[in-house]
């Protein structure tokens, strides 16, 4: 019998990558007063710490390179549909909202504090709860089954990262 286990080395890459990335949520969860465990773990739901995943019309696309991920984000501008880029998931509505140029919001310091921005607005208009946290993937008016299984995962990851996995 054959036993391959995906898990472990999975979670090795996932924390390399967020170790890698730690230091450029310092100065953005400092200024918008965002618990740094939380973007983190945010990050670790929405890309699993990937610099350049995006996810088109809700589903995912690994580009090998930053170019790559900005023909497939540039792409799906232009073909009207909805995708959200880098390592926080930054959604099209934001980046059209404030004519932010796709290569920027590709920068992992620049989509992390655009996503830790984005997270703030939420906990200052919910407060420092789930709910924020659901509202910072999908409005909990608009679907509310859905925003509480994203906090719920979030939870999971904040648990994680608390624990040092």
């Amino acid at each position: 019998m054959i036993v391959i286990f995906f898990t472990p080395v999975y979670a090795e890459t996932l924390q390399n990558r967020q170790h890698v990335l730690e230091p450029l949520f310092d100065a953005p969860c400092a200024r918008y007063q965002v618990p740094k465990v939380l973007a983190l773990a945010i990050a670790r739901q929405e890309s699993g710490c990937h610099p350049w995943i995006i996810n088109i019309s809700g589903r995912d696309v690994r580009p090998r390179s930053k170019e790559e991920a900005i023909q497939y984000a540039q792409w799906a501008m232009r073909s009207g549909r909805s995708f959200d880029v880098g390592i926080m998931q930054i959604n099209a509505y934001w980046i059209k909202r404030y004519g932010w140029p796709v290569e920027q919001v590709l920068e992992p310091a620049n989509n992390i504090k655009i996503g830790v921005w984005i997270l703030a607005q939420e906990i200052r208009r919910h407060g420092l709860n789930w709910k924020a946290v659901a509202y910072y993937h999908t409005p909990l008016h608009k679907n509310p089954e859905r925003g509480r299984a994203y906090a719920r995962s979030v939870v999971g990851h904040v648990k994680k990262i608390l624990d040092g996995k």
